[in-house]
């Protein structure tokens, strides 16, 4: 059976299955506190009593991906606006479940299954997520399935949040078609070509001077990262409905991003097709599911 522990403030909720090990903190955004690979870190672990999810290892992004310009955007006829929900974030980044806590349906030895509903507020319709987390030896499978419990249409987005080591060599692998560049602000603003920040396809390093936060498409949903240090090599997929991938690799930080996306930043406020932007409306009732597996391929022992 799992264990539920005690890590600071917050419980803490343990998985295991044949190398791999799970500890995941369910009142802090259901985001991972640990994932390991024989005793070895997979993501960037959580310090005890962290506070924040931004400290944590991954977590979910619901029901919005990256920013919303100023946090307003139109829908139909209704004018929107929530609040800033980071310090230092000049705008609203990431939607609410990742502040919020979630509860745990039910948990079992290699599997743990939470949901978390948002009444209206600034954001003025109902939703309900289930994120269920799966152990299979040598993966772990989050599967996210957002439903507008509304009466109007919502607009809806869906992503993956990891934070992975970033140790010497540390370097990703992807065939990436274009990149949004962005103003000061982070906000998108000139598509480029995938290759602007590298040549991804051949694989990139992620240890280097300048800042990368920047959103890739044509993103076929398979990735590779390497990470020399814990000596491991991983394999990053995602469900068709995440093409878009976020890349954060901020200078002189220990740690970087690759987050799979099913929008680009600010995608609400952009009048181009949902094609180009990932922009989805969901229609009362209905339901927007995705899948994020991130598999051990090969370790040094």
């Amino acid at each position: 059976m799992q264990q539920a522990l005690r890590d600071g403030r917050h419980e803490t909720l343990a998985l295991a299955d044949g190398d791999l090990a799970l500890e995941l903190l369910p009142e802090l955004g259901a985001a991972l506190a640990t994932l390991r690979y024989q005793g070895r870190d997979v993501l960037r672990p959580t310090p005890a009593g962290a506070t924040d999810p931004f400290e944590t290892a991954a977590f979910a992004l619901v029901p919005f991906a990256n920013r919303i310009a100023d946090g307003r955007f139109r829908v139909g006829d209704r004018e929107v606006s929530i609040p800033r929900n980071a310090p230092d974030q000049a705008h609203p980044l990431h939607g609410h479940a990742w502040r919020k806590p979630w509860r745990v349906e039910s948990a079992a030895r290699e599997s743990a299954v939470l949901s978390f509903e948002h009444p209206p507020d600034s954001w003025p319709w109902c939703y309900s997520v289930t994120q269920i987390l799966t152990l299979r030896s040598d993966s772990l499978e989050v599967s996210l399935s957002l439903e507008n419990r509304d009466s109007t249409p919502m607009p809806a987005g869906l992503g993956w949040h990891p934070y992975f080591h970033k140790g010497p060599g540390a370097a990703l692998k992807a065939h990436l078609e274009g990149v949004w560049l962005t103003d000061e602000e982070y906000l998108p603003v000139r598509l480029a070509h995938g290759t602007r920040f590298g040549q991804w396809g051949r694989g990139e390093g992620l240890d280097r001077p300048e800042l990368i936060d920047n959103c890739h498409t044509g993103w076929p949903g398979v990735a590779e990262i390497l990470l020399p240090e814990p000596r491991l090599r991983l394999a990053l997929t995602a469900s068709r409905a995440l093409h878009w991938l976020h890349i954060y690799s901020p200078p002189g930080k220990d740690f970087f991003c690759v987050e799979p996306v099913s929008q680009m930043p600010n995608a609400v406020n952009r009048s181009a097709p949902p094609a180009i932007t990932g922009q989805k409306l969901l229609a009362p009732g209905e339901r927007f599911d995705a899948r994020v597996t991130l598999s051990v391929v090969n370790s040094d022992n």
